[in-house]
C-alpha cells in the first residue's frame, strides 16, 4: 500500500462521524451534550486511527530500507563470483620410488655380489617407453648395469622395477652409486642410488690349532691304554674332517666335528701300546685346511 492510502480510511471515518454530530446539533430534538460526545468520540477514534497508520508506515518504509551489505538480502557463496582456481597441472615426467631392497649402510664383504631395486611409479602424465632409462650418473658403479632400459610402456600411476646387479669393492669402506631415470628426450627424472659399506676382508673357516694331552708315561704294567685327547680350535663356523695318524697303528678312520662358532671342541680317542718305546701322533685336517699338526712325541716305560 502506498503511504496516502493510509491518511484515506482515517479521514474518511473523521468526516462521516463529523457529519453525523452536526446533523445531531441541528435536531431540536436531540441534546447538545450528545453530539459533543459524538464529536469528542470521533476525533479520538481518527487520532488512533492516524498513529496506527503512521506504526504501519514507519514498519514499511524500513522494510524496503537497502540492504547495507548491497546483496539485496541474498546470500552467496564464498568465491562464487570469481573464477574458480586453475587445476593443479601435472607434468608430463615425474617419478616416485615406492619401494627399494638393499637399506642405506648395508654391509658387506669385498668381493661380495648382491642385487640392488627400486620400484617406481610413474607419477607423470606421459607415457614411459622404451626411450626411458635408468643411467648410472656418478660415484661408485660396483660393476652394475651403466644402462637399464624401460622394457614395456609405462602408463600414468603405473609400476616398474629396475634391477642393478652390482659387486662390493675389494677395499674396506663406505661406496655410493647413482642411477638418475631419464626420459627419451633426456628429461631427467628421480635420482636413486645404493649406499653400502665393505667390511674387513672376513678370514676363511680354518681350524687354527690343535693340541693333545700325550705326556711321557710309565704304566704299571703292559700293554697299556691311554685315553688321548685331541683338542681343535677353529676360527669360526663351520665342519671339520680329520684323522689321527699314530706311530705303531697308522693313519685312523676319517672323524668329523661340527662347530656352530669360533672355538674349541675336544675328541677322544684310546691308544693301546704294547711295549716300552717312543711314541708319536699326528692330526691331519683334510677339511677346512688339508694341513697336518703334529707330530705329538712321548715316551712310554714298561716296568
Amino acid at each position: 500500500m502506498e503511504k496516502k492510502e493510509y491518511y484515506r480510511l482515517p479521514l474518511i471515518l473523521f468526516l462521516f462521524l463529523i457529519s453525523i454530530a452536526c446533523s445531531i446539533s441541528f435536531d431540536q430534538e436531540v441534546d447538545a451534550d450528545y453530539a459533543l460526545e459524538v464529536t469528542r468520540f470521533a476525533l479520538q477514534l481518527t487520532q488512533d486511527a492516524l498513529e496506527r497508520n503512521a506504526s504501519q508506515s514507519d514498519s514499511a518504509t524500513a522494510n524496503q530500507q537497502p540492504n547495507p551489505s548491497g546483496d539485496n538480502g541474498s546470500q552467496t557463496k564464498p568465491g562464487s563470483e570469481t573464477d574458480p582456481s586453475e587445476e593443479e597441472q601435472i607434468p608430463c615426467n615425474d617419478s616416485r620410488i615406492i619401494r627399494e631392497t638393499i637399506k642405506d649402510g648395508a654391509v658387506f664383504q669385498p668381493g661380495e655380489k648382491f642385487e640392488k631395486s627400486w620400484t617406481l611409479r610413474n607419477e607423470g602424465s606421459c607415457n614411459w617407453d622404451s626411450n626411458y632409462a635408468l643411467k648410472f650418473i656418478e660415484g661408485t658403479r660396483m660393476s652394475g648395469e651403466s644402462f637399464v632400459q624401460v622394457s614395456s610402456v609405462i602408463e600414468p600411476n603405473e609400476e616398474i622395477t629396475f634391477i642393478v646387479h652390482l659387486t662390493a669393492p675389494d677395499q674396506p669402506g663406505d661406496y655410493t652409486g647413482v642411477w638418475r631415470l631419464f626420459s627419451g628426450a633426456g628429461e631427467e627424472l628421480g635420482k636413486y642410488w645404493a649406499t653400502i659399506t665393505v667390511a674387513q676382508p672376513q678370514e676363511p673357516f680354518s681350524v687354527k690349532s690343535v693340541t693333545t694331552n700325550l705326556v711321557d708315561v710309565n704304566p704299571a704294567a703292559c700293554p697299556h691304554s691311554i685315553d688321548v685327547d685331541i683338542s681343535i680350535t677353529t676360527n669360526g663356523s663351520g665342519a671339520v674332517t680329520f684323522r689321527p695318524e699314530t706311530s705303531d697303528l697308522g693313519l685312523h678312520p676319517a672323524d668329523e666335528v661340527v662347530f656352530n662358532a669360533a672355538g674349541t671342541k675336544t675328541e677322544s680317542y684310546d691308544w693301546t701300546i704294547q711295549a716300552s718305546g717312543d711314541y708319536w701322533m699326528k692330526v691331519h685336517i683334510d677339511q677346512p685346511n688339508n694341513q697336518v699338526f703334529g707330530p705329538y712325541h712321548f715316551t712310554l716305560t714298561c716296568p
